[in-house]
């Protein structure tokens, strides 16, 4: 029984991932797309609730495996099109080849003129913003730059090799958590992971690398190693730092010297540009908001008061998910990393003022260790943003961020009030080994 409803799940994946790859733009046929990525979801829950239920054996295992990679293969040879980040990391690394900073010049300055072909240019937005990713980021794009200049398939194919490389950590955190290694299913056959990392290229699967690692050192009682792979993390991508009061446990201050050491090292290459290494993160923060969660609500409730309304809508989620970091790190050392991992990312994916699709991918290792059903549930949801290619103007119909946050209040409103873990029933009766 268990080889039909997994086979079963994974054929349905394949023709899903399978319709996506033929349909080409996919910004261009957004209803299609969001349709197949639906029954892909669909797929991927019955396979999840099999698996967390049931269980596998070695040979399913291995068959998840195989299936994980293939799914990929199936999109990595597209080309990005409900995205255009991938070109934005490949023209960061031509500037750098040229020998100027990312950091000196938007991609519209005069000065760069000479750099601007018709392929990864034309497909650049934000032409006058400085690059807003962190110095290591800048490294790997400039070191594939030099390997493979201008080369869309050359970039994803790293991205699903890093990809690949955080479904072997998971493995490992998984072994080293006492949980089943076939609950690695709930990330390889996600259909956010494959779609985002193999079809788009986003660089946030090192990001995602880097979190699974700090966990696994964790659980091993490695907070020097937890923090060193938070820094690396978070100098290719900022958010993994809010992971540091998660990770430490007996010695606080060697996580975070060891992540900070890191992320130095990588700063000090572009030391040359002082301030300026924050490129437009400042304008990024200040001036992006799309598909929000407690922004949106509160820019319903104060915006009408004004500026200082807006204000605080934005500020509020910001300021209380420090508070909650804060209270992690100095009062939650007895409860397992993993566990205050969970509530940090969860925290993030609700206070952030901008939750693009790519964003949620965060919460999905951690789904492998922490099954949760209502974030399990908007981490397939938060694919209906897309359909706001299909707007005449750029904007999300009111209906997705009903159908996107509405259950996921609901599940955790359920949760609090039954006062047991959101996902306690996705596990069965398992019973779980607690560990950190």
């Amino acid at each position: 029984m268990t080889a039909a409803v997994l086979g079963g799940s994974a054929v349905a994946l394949l023709a899903a991932f399978g319709g996506i790859a033929l349909l080409g733009d996919l910004s261009a046929a957004a209803p299609s797309f969001v349709s197949l990525f639906a029954l892909a979801c669909l797929a991927y829950a019955v396979a999840v609730a099999w698996v967390l239920r049931r269980g596998v054996g070695p040979r399913g295992l291995a068959g998840i495996l195989v299936a994980g990679v293939a799914f990929r293969l199936i999109l990595l040879p597209t080309a990005p099109s409900l995205s255009t980040d991938l070109y934005r990391y490949l023209w960061d690394g031509r500037v750098a080849v040229a020998g100027v900073s990312p950091y000196r010049h938007p991609p519209a300055a005069p000065e760069l003129a000479a750099l601007r072909d018709r392929t990864v240019y034309p497909k650049l937005n934000h032409l006058d913003w400085l690059t807003i990713y962190p110095p290591a980021a800048q490294l790997l794009f400039a070191g594939l730059a030099r390997i493979a200049p201008g080369s869309v398939g050359a970039f994803k194919l790293l991205i699903v090799a890093v990809d690949l490389g955080t479904l072997a950590l998971l493995l490992g955190w998984l072994r080293a958590l006492g949980r089943p290694p076939a609950w690695a299913l709930l990330y390889a056959w996600h259909p956010l992971v494959v779609v985002e990392l193999a079809g788009s290229g986003h660089l946030d699967a090192v990001a995602l690398a880097a979190s699974v690692g700090a966990l696994w050192a964790a659980a091993r009682g490695r907070d020097g190693w937890a923090g060193a792979c938070l820094g690396l993390g978070a100098a290719v991508k900022l958010y993994p730092l809010l992971l540091l009061p998660a990770v430490w446990r007996r010695h606080p201050a060697r996580a975070v010297l060891a992540a900070a050491g890191v992320m130095v090292a990588g700063y000090a290459v572009y030391a040359q540009d002082g301030l300026a290494a924050l490129g437009s993160l400042p304008r990024y923060l200040a001036e992006e908001h799309f598909n929000p969660s407690l922004r949106g609500l509160l820019d319903l409730a104060l915006g009408g008061i004004g500026e200082g309304g807006v204000l605080a809508a934005r500020l509020a989620p910001l300021v209380g998910l420090g508070a909650l970091a804060v209270a992690v790190g100095l009062g939650g050392r007895e409860v397992p990393a993993w566990r205050r991992a969970s509530w940090l990312v969860g925290a993030y994916l609700l206070a952030t003022p901008n939750l693009f699709p790519w964003y949620a991918l965060w919460i999905v290792p951690l789904l492998a260790a922490a099954p949760a059903w209502p974030w399990l549930y908007l981490s397939c949801a938060v694919g209906l943003t897309y359909l706001a290619f299909a707007q005449p103007v750029w904007a999300l119909p009111g209906w997705v961020i009903a159908v996107e946050f509405g259950p996921v209040a609901l599940g955790l409103a359920l949760a609090a009030w039954s006062r047991r873990p959101a996902g306690g029933w996705l596990a069965g009766r398992r019973p779980l080994r607690v560990s950190s």
